[in-house]
């Protein structure tokens, strides 16, 4: 056991020594002497205080000092950590790895190491308790972040702490913090080798725009051409898809949802950000924006971080929605950058197995951010109970003085 602040053990102990000689010293009426004269002193005078051998109002004492241990120790801030041990690992599990992969770095693990399993959230799960789940998106920010929040509770617990990470590295699970994040990690990071099958060949195609006359989107598809998007991509520049759409998706196909909203191509430049790939143009939000639905997730932001692009999984394909308006046909919308970023967004829903080489900045701090000192998470969860024992004790108290006045 730990206590966060152990000078209010110190404190506890002078109180509950002051409540014993409270008991000790007792003001009492002596022994009654019978003299005319005392009839002219005060009443406060015919009380003394001497040191009692043993303390009176024993159970009074026993539940004062009661109050005063609980009070005490809930202000120390006890927090169980159970036996150290010499070293932990801590294993960033990467959950679009492949079923076999992840049993494979669990199985270098041992009972007393930790994993934060990630996907698009982290948690910190005891290295037993971990069950193998695929997913199709990876944070690996928010697993940096929830290591940063417990790096120092970790530390309690164990000599030394080894992190290692299993994972893909895919582009997409990369952000704009993910390297800041990892800039304040004193730790060194491993990198676990996993054995991933072979990277699943997409057989590319065509994409198709179905929409209302000329388009500035289609204009921007057939300059991208067909040896991008996966085969079966079409984008939906209708007011609302259809039954045959949502079946596509289920099948194996990228569907993209994308409102035919005109921009004014004198509007304010705007960014919308789709992995590393960014189109600054005459874009905006959309006015009546839908909010997400169960399963969907934001793959694609503003500048301002607010979510444009959602994804959600069907099946053996997914759905893509864009929430943005775009200028009419022109230079905006055939520029190499809109290019380059709708190929970004075609490409979004495919799926890759294999384990990429990591980035070189995740093996070391980077020298040129200052690291920032991680937030404390080691919070003692015994404090509140001790502390509501302490204030149920005086009530207590209370109530039995006023009981025996009465």
């Amino acid at each position: 056991m730990t206590w966060l602040a152990p000078w209010a053990l110190v404190a506890g102990a002078l109180g509950m020594l002051g409540v014993l000689a409270a008991h000790l010293l007792a003001r009492q009426r002596p022994r009654a002497i019978a003299l005319a004269t005392t009839r002219f002193l005060p009443d406060g005078m015919l009380d003394a205080t001497s040191v009692q051998p043993v303390p009176r109002d024993r159970w009074w004492m026993l539940l004062r000092m009661l109050i005063v241990a609980l009070a005490a120790a809930g202000v120390a801030q006890p927090v169980l950590t159970g036996a150290r041990v010499p070293t932990q690992t801590v294993l960033l599990l990467d959950r679009t790895l492949p079923a076999s992969a992840q049993q494979q770095a669990l199985s270098t693990l041992a009972p007393t190491d930790v994993v934060i399993p990630f996907d698009s959230v982290a948690t910190l799960t005891p290295a037993a308790a971990v069950t193998v789940r695929e997913s199709r998106q990876a944070s690996l920010s928010a697993a940096l972040a929830r290591l940063l929040r417990a790096r120092d509770s970790l530390a309690r617990r164990a000599d030394a702490v080894r992190v290692v990470v299993a994972s893909t590295f895919d582009a997409g699970s990369v952000d704009a913090v993910t390297e800041q994040l990892r800039a304040q990690l004193r730790d060194s990071i491993g990198v676990l080798g996993v054995q991933t099958s072979a990277e699943r060949v997409v057989s590319r195609g065509a994409i198709t725009v179905r929409a209302d006359g000329d388009d500035p989107i289609a204009a921007t598809a057939v300059l991208v051409g067909d040896s991008v998007a996966g085969a079966g991509t079409t984008i939906v520049r209708l007011a609302a898809m259809t039954p045959a759409d949502s079946a596509a998706a289920v099948a194996g196909r990228t569907i993209i949802w994308w409102p035919p909203v005109r921009s004014d191509t004198a509007a304010a430049l705007r960014a919308i950000t789709i992995g590393s790939r960014s189109w600054i143009a005459s874009l905006a939000p959309l006015r009546d924006v839908r909010p997400p639905a169960a399963g969907e997730y934001a793959v694609g932001w503003w500048g301002d971080g607010q979510p444009a692009v959602w994804r959600l999984d069907a099946g053996e394909g997914c759905l893509l929605r864009v929430e943005a308006s775009v200028p009419a046909a022109g230079d905006q919308t055939l520029t190499l950058a809109a290019q380059v970023w709708l190929a970004a967004l075609v490409t979004s829903c495919d799926r890759r197995t294999g384990q990429s080489p990591p980035p070189a900045w995740l093996e070391a701090p980077v020298a040129n951010v200052d690291a920032a000192p991680a937030p404390v998470s080691f919070v003692s969860g015994l404090a509140p109970w001790l502390l509501g024992a302490a204030l149920a004790a005086a009530l207590l108290e209370l109530l039995l003085r006023l009981r025996s006045h009465t």
